[in-house]
C-alpha cells in the first residue's frame, strides 16, 4: 500500500448556499489534525471532504464508473483514451489503473483519519452527533471499497468460498510513514465482509435525511445505506438479504423513493433532487480539467460512443425501437456524427450513484433467485421499471416468461438497459459469469476478442507504482 502522508488535508466545505462540494485544497493550506477537529463546524467539514474524495474525476466523478462500462461490449472507445484497457491488453503500469486505485484508497484514507479524529473529540460535540458523523465516513469508505475490490478483483462466486485475492482492507486511521500501512491483499470475502460491517453500522445510525434536499441526495442516509446493502448482497449472491435490503426501500421503510415520469427526468439540471435519486456525486463547473467528468467522455470530447449493436434491436433485442430510453437518452452527435448517450450533457452534471431503479431491479433478480417465490412478484418490479419507458411493447407476464431462465434473462437485460453507462456493466457480466462477445474496436468495424468469464483482463491491474511501493507485500493480478 502507498504510504499515508503526517498532514490531513483541510477538508472541503459544502456550502449550502450555493449547493457546491468544493474541490482539493492545496497542500500549503494543510494544518494539523488537532486544529481539524476541535470544533464541530470543522469536524462537519473534515466528513464533507470524505464525500469530496469520492467526487475525485479518477474515483465517481468519472473513472472508476467510466472503467467499468468502457470494459463491457456497450461502449465504443472511439478515442483511443481507454484502449488498453477497453482491449483487454493494459499493463500492471497503465496510468488510468493506478490513478483510480489511489483515487480510492484516498477515500478511505480520509474516511478512517475522520473516524479517527471524531472519535477522539467526541467532547467538542453530542455523542449523537459524533457516531452520525462517523456513520457517513463508514459509508463513505464502505463505497470505495466496494468499487475497488469489483474494479482490481474477480468476482465474489470466482472461488466457491470467495477466498481468492480481493484489495486490502484499510480500517485504521494513519499519519506518518508507519509499516503498519503497508497492507497485503485481502481475500474477497473478507473485503466483502468489511463492506457490510461498516454498511450495517452507517444504516443504525444515519438519518432519513439531512438538512436540506440537496444534502439528502449527496451525503449518506438510511436508504443509500439500505439500497448499496441490496447491491452487495445481489454480489455475493445473498439473495435473501438482497431481497430484504431492496425491499425495506422499496416498501418506505426509509423515505419515500420512485421512478420519475419519464427517464430522461433522471438527469441533467434540475433533476437532481428528484425522488428517483437516492445518492449522487454533485459536480460544478471548474471543478476538475474537463477530461476528468462524465460530460467530457461521453458528450464533449466524445470518447466513449454508444455501440451499434447495444442499438440493433437484432443484437439486443430487449431495447425496442421506440424505448423511450433510446429515444430520450441516445442521440446521433451533432459534429462526431456518432450515436452518445445524453445522461451527460454538462460538466456540472451529477453522477447518479444509486438510483431507485436499481433497487427494484435488485430487487426483481434477488427474487427470482430465491426459491419459493412467486413470479408474478418479481414480475410487478420488473415491469414498474420496464413499463416507464416501454411504448409498443408489450409488458412482461407469466406467459412471455415461462421459466426461471427466461426471467432472469430479462432482468439482466433490464439491467443493461436501464443502468447503462452509470459504471455497472461489468460487475453484471463479471458476477453473473458471463462471456463477453461483439465487442468493437475504436473504428468501429474491428471485432475484439471474445473474453471468458475470470479471463485476466477482465478486471484491472494492481499498479505496479504500488507494487513496488509496497516491497513486495501486494500480490499482482495473474495475467499482468
Amino acid at each position: 500500500m502507498r504510504k499515508i502522508c503526517y498532514w490531513l488535508p483541510v477538508l472541503c466545505v459544502l456550502m449550502a448556499s450555493c449547493h457546491d462540494m468544493v474541490t482539493d485544497i492545496d497542500p500549503e493550506n494543510r494544518i494539523n489534525t488537532n486544529q481539524v477537529f476541535s470544533t464541530a463546524a470543522n469536524m462537519n467539514t473534515a466528513v464533507v471532504g470524505c464525500y469530496n474524495s469520492l467526487q475525485a474525476g479518477d474515483m465517481l466523478q468519472a473513472r472508476a464508473l467510466v472503467l467499468a462500462d468502457v470494459m463491457g461490449e456497450d461502449l465504443v472507445n472511439r478515442t483511443n483514451n481507454f484502449g488498453d484497457i477497453a482491449r483487454y491488453n493494459a499493463l500492471s503500469s497503465n496510468t488510468m489503473a493506478a490513478r483510480t486505485w489511489q483515487a480510492g484508497y484516498k477515500a478511505i484514507a480520509d474516511a478512517n483519519r475522520v473516524i479517527d479524529g471524531i472519535s477522539k473529540n467526541v467532547d467538542k460535540t453530542t455523542p449523537e452527533q459524533a457516531q452520525r458523523w462517523m456513520a457517513e465516513c463508514k459509508f463513505v469508505r464502505a463505497i470505495a471499497h466496494f468499487y475497488l475490490v469489483n474494479l482490481y478483483a474477480q468476482s465474489y462466486g470466482f472461488t466457491a468460498d470467495a477466498s481468492h485475492p480481493g484489495i486490502p482492507v484499510m480500517t485504521q486511521a494513519f499519519y506518518s510513514n508507519d509499516p503498519a500501512a503497508n497492507k497485503p491483499r485481502s481475500s474477497v470475502k473478507q473485503v466483502y465482509d468489511q463492506i457490510i460491517t461498516d454498511l450495517k453500522d452507517a444504516l443504525d445510525t444515519l438519518p432519513l435525511s439531512n438538512n436540506t434536499p440537496y444534502q439528502s441526495k449527496t451525503r449518506a442516509t438510511k436508504a443509500a445505506a439500505a439500497a448499496m446493502l441490496s447491491r452487495v448482497y445481489l454480489y455475493k449472491d445473498d439473495v435473501e438479504n438482497a431481497k430484504n435490503y431492496a425491499w425495506a426501500v422499496i416498501n418506505k421503510q426509509y423515505g419515500d423513493f420512485g421512478l420519475n415520469t419519464e427517464p430522461s427526468q433522471c438527469y441533467g439540471a434540475g433533476n437532481y433532487l428528484t425522488k428517483e435519486s437516492i445518492f449522487s456525486i454533485p459536480s460544478k463547473a471548474g471543478d476538475f480539467e474537463v477530461g476528468y467528468t462524465l460530460t467530457a467522455n461521453y458528450t464533449t470530447n466524445v470518447d466513449l460512443g454508444v455501440s451499434p449493436d447495444f442499438l440493433n434491436v437484432l443484437t439486443n433485442p430487449w431495447l425496442a425501437a421506440d424505448d423511450k430510453r433510446r429515444t430520450q437518452l441516445i442521440a446521433l452527435h451533432p459534429v462526431q456524427q456518432v450515436m452518445v448517450s445524453l445522461k451527460y450533457r454538462d460538466v456540472a452534471d451529477w453522477a447518479p450513484v444509486i438510483r431507485y431503479a436499481e433497487v427494484l431491479l435488485n430487487y426483481a433478480e434477488a427474487a427470482a433467485k430465491a426459491p419459493g417465490t412467486a413470479p408474478q412478484e418479481v414480475l410487478i418490479r420488473l415491469n414498474e421499471v420496464r413499463n416507464r419507458s416501454r411504448v409498443s411493447a408489450l409488458p412482461y407476464t407469466n406467459m412471455l416468461l415461462a421459466d426461471k431462465t427466461q426471467l432472469l434473462n430479462a432482468i439482466l437485460a433490464e439491467r443493461r438497459i436501464e443502468l447503462a453507462f452509470e459504471g455497472h456493466r461489468i460487475f453484471d457480466l463479471n458476477r453473473n459469469k458471463l462471456r463477453i462477445t461483439g465487442k468493437r474496436d475504436f473504428d468501429y468495424n474491428t471485432f475484439l476478442p471474445a473474453q471468458d468469464y475470470g479471463a485476466d483482463k477482465r478486471i484491472l491491474p494492481i499498479p505496479l507504482v504500488e507494487m513496488e511501493r509496497s516491497g513486495g507485500v501486494l500480490e499482482k493480478n495473474p495475467g499482468y
